[in-house]
């Protein structure tokens, strides 16, 4: 995994590149008086909060929430957010403490880095502060201000990058004093709420229907526990299916081509879904285990 140093005037700055992402569209329209992403020299410290980000972005904080500085750079990247047509991050916790122990780090040692020797990489700094997600992805930077940090952020690509990709839901601030200025971490994800194998489930059952194919959801059913158990197995399949997709997914919204292709195909009446634990890869990343089975 590349980690990318950008250097550019009174602002020092590192990405972490955005996992598993999807494309990045730039949709940023004309800069304002109101613009987060004009110079801070030409900002107006009195601006307003656009009407779309004062309703979506503007949320009450969690325990932890950010303040000072760090609020100033997730209503910053909200407001970029929504002028660029997407949805604004929610401000998460247990991001937020990964952010502020990796900043503790870069204070003492005064420098940026995504992992110092002896340091859990960034999949594992979520993981331990308890976030669930698919994607990960992480800006660090040291300026005199946290203006200064938005606005080099917004013109350094792949930082750029991080702040607008469409698939983050969530995000977690820290910003710390250090004798050469402010350090700051921005940690970002698709996180996930959990979810029991019945609502993971059910998820499942809901795209198959949209597709025309009945499913049997009635846990008594022996189609569904067969299901399951197929899930659970690592080779075969129980019960008497026509049949059988496996599949793992980070994504509960659409289903797999492999097992769109069939559904299509009209060849089947009948779908059961099984959800069950996928087995631990060490990763950190969260993703949902399936066995379909088609009669």
């Amino acid at each position: 995994m590349k980690l990318t140093s950008w250097l550019v005037p009174a602002v020092v700055m590192m990405t972490f590149p955005v996992l598993f992402a999807g494309v990045f569209a730039d949709k940023c329209s004309a800069q304002s008086s109101n613009d987060p992403n004009r110079p801070p020299s030409a900002q107006n410290s009195s601006r307003a909060i656009p009407q779309r980000a004062a309703t979506s972005a503007a949320q009450k904080p969690s325990p932890g929430g950010p303040s000072g500085a760090e609020k100033i750079l997730f209503d910053q990247l909200n407001e970029s957010r929504v002028l660029a047509g997407l949805s604004a991050l929610r401000w998460d916790a247990n991001l937020a403490t990964a952010a502020r122990k990796h900043c503790a780090l870069m204070v003492q040692h005064e420098a940026l880095s995504h992992q110092f020797s002896g340091e859990a990489g960034l999949q594992q700094r979520l993981n331990e502060a308890g976030e669930e997600f698919s994607v990960a992805a992480e800006n660090v930077a040291m300026a005199q201000t946290a203006e200064e940090i938005h606005y080099e952020w917004m013109h350094s690509p792949p930082h750029r990058a991080n702040i607008l990709d469409p698939q983050l839901t969530a995000v977690g601030i820290a910003t710390m004093p250090g004798s050469k200025g402010v350090f700051a971490v921005q940690d970002f994800a698709l996180a996930f709420e959990k979810m029991t194998l019945n609502e993971q489930e059910e998820k499942i059952r809901e795209l198959i229907s949209a597709m025309g194919v009945r499913t049997a959801d009635n846990p008594e059913r022996t189609q569904w526990s067969d299901a399951r158990k197929t899930c659970q197995m690592r080779d075969g399949y129980a019960g008497k299916a026509t049949y059988v997709v496996r599949f793992e997914t980070a994504d509960l919204s659409k289903l797999p081509p492999g097992l769109q292709k069939p559904l299509a195909s009209k060849k089947y009446a009948a779908a059961a879904v099984g959800a069950c634990v996928p087995p631990n890869d060490n990763t950190g990343f969260t993703h949902f285990h399936f066995a379909v089975l088609l009669y």
